[in-house]
């Protein structure tokens, strides 16, 4: 028996020690783990001393999270808010939390702020064009039903003035074109600015659509189309309320130009003017028709 102790002692010091290689899993686990130990007590400790993660360090409140490098150093516990007037400023706040699961989308409050920003901007342009191309003098005329062509869904594209009215007041021109057909200034542009610059985009579209027919049936226009208008105020609506502007100033004899300035014809020579382009429009129709090939 006592032979065999100094056997096993041999046996158990012949086997070879497996050292971690250096780079190995083995080796790299226990760092990763105290890596993560210490990123929890860090963060523990600042939610105790009341710091905020800015997503790579802490500070005592989100507006000291920059330090100069803007929405890079705005991350974790904050969120970067951009300034809509200035592109290279904004500002670092606390994200909100929602129902204690998921925080509030920055966008959100961006638009916001555009949203009112944009809307205060517009009201005050729309007080400028109601007191100078509404009220004038001269006052803009209303339509009476003689109109002439029925344009084409780009044709504004060749009036410059009407072309950026669309683009940058598009509420506002709704407004004037309902003024014209007697369905109100104020209420078609406020409407239209709270549903197309807004999330209800979709019944904007539906509200452009029951107008917009209303407005051709103002206009004497009678070949209507509801697929057709849903498409063209889906996908284009400022084309579609540029044709109808620039049919409205062909039957009130009204010429808007940049910025509010108006030119108004007589009402008289207007109607007498679309008359006459009514009659020459139905001549060339019904001669299109006689000279066919095959007509009579």
């Amino acid at each position: 028996f006592g032979s065999s102790l100094p056997r096993a002692k041999a046996a158990v010091s012949s086997t070879p020690q497996q050292l971690p290689q250096p780079g190995s899993a083995a080796m790299l686990r226990p760092s990763a783990l105290a890596l993560l130990a210490a990123s929890a007590l860090a963060l523990q400790q600042a939610s105790a001393t009341g710091m905020v993660d800015c997503g790579g360090h802490y500070e005592t409140s989100c507006d000291r999270c920059p330090q100069g490098n803007k929405w890079s150093w705005c991350n974790g516990d904050c969120t970067w808010m951009q300034d809509p007037l200035n592109a290279d400023d904004g500002m670092c706040v606390a994200s909100l939390p929602l129902g204690g699961v998921m925080k509030a989308n920055a966008r959100f409050y961006e638009w916001a702020l555009n949203f009112v920003g944009g809307g205060f901007v517009m009201l005050i342009f729309a007080c400028v064009y109601y007191s100078k191309i509404i009220v004038g003098p001269p006052r803009m005329n209303k339509i009476t039903g003689v109109s002439g062509w029925r344009l084409g869904i780009f044709d504004c594209l060749k009036k410059p003035d009407t072309c950026l009215h669309v683009t940058f007041c598009l509420p506002v021109v709704v407004g004037k074109n309902y003024y014209a057909a007697d369905m109100g200034f104020w209420p078609g542009c406020l409407i239209s600015y709270a549903l197309i610059y807004s999330p209800l985009y979709p019944i904007g579209v539906l509200f452009r659509i029951l107008m917009s027919g209303k407005m051709q049936e103002k206009l004497g226009f009678t070949d209507n189309n509801f697929i057709v208008d849903c498409f063209y105020n889906l996908f284009c609506m400022p084309c579609v309320v540029g044709r109808e502007s620039l049919e409205v100033d062909c039957e009130t004899g009204a010429e808007i130009k940049c910025c509010c300035q108006l030119t108004q014809q007589f009402k008289v020579a207007v109607e007498v003017s679309n008359l006459l382009e009514k009659g020459e429009q139905s001549i060339s129709r019904s001669c299109q028709r006689t000279c066919l090939p095959g007509g009579h």
